[in-house]
């Protein structure tokens, strides 16, 4: 299994775009993980870390749904519970080895392209044309332009 950033993906919305690509990130250091035969200790870290990052998206998901009034906030609100209801069920097995890590890395790919493809979208489309404007709008360009000019400013 590969996974990696396609700009089929995006969906025009910065700040959802950058969390998905981080999200893509996370999969891909536990793909590497899996195929290097890191310890199950390793895997295991990684796994948790992409965990706790999935819910992280979701509550700035959520945010920009309730700060923008998207109108289908609670179709989609429930898909997102329902994939951490889902992720939480798979890590517990894979803690008692009734679960395999490909397995939640096959899960989490399907999810992330299938959820991008259909509900992202229209969110993004929501937010770009909402009346309400998010907080992150007005500070995410600022954050980006500051690690543009660290990355590109030798010490």
């Amino acid at each position: 299994m590969y996974i990696q950033w396609k700009k089929s993906y995006e969906t025009g919305h910065s700040l959802i775009d950058a969390e998905h690509r981080l999200l893509v990130m996370l999969f891909r250091k536990l793909d590497v993980a899996i195929k290097t035969r890191e310890s199950e200790t390793s895997v295991s870290r990684i796994v948790q870390e992409v965990k706790q990052y999935v819910k992280f998206h979701f509550i700035s998901e959520e945010n920009l749904m309730y700060e923008t009034n998207y109108p289908r906030i609670e179709g989609h609100i429930a898909i997102h519970t329902h994939l951490l209801v889902e992720l939480n069920n798979m890590t517990s097995k894979l803690t008692l080895h009734q679960e395999f890590p490909e397995d939640v890395l096959d899960f989490l790919s399907d999810w992330l392209t299938n959820h991008i493809a259909h509900h992202d979208q229209l969110l993004a489309k929501h937010v770009d044309s909402a009346t309400d404007r998010p907080v992150a709008e007005l500070i995410y360009p600022e954050y980006l332009q500051t690690i543009i000019t660290q990355v590109s400013t030798p010490d």
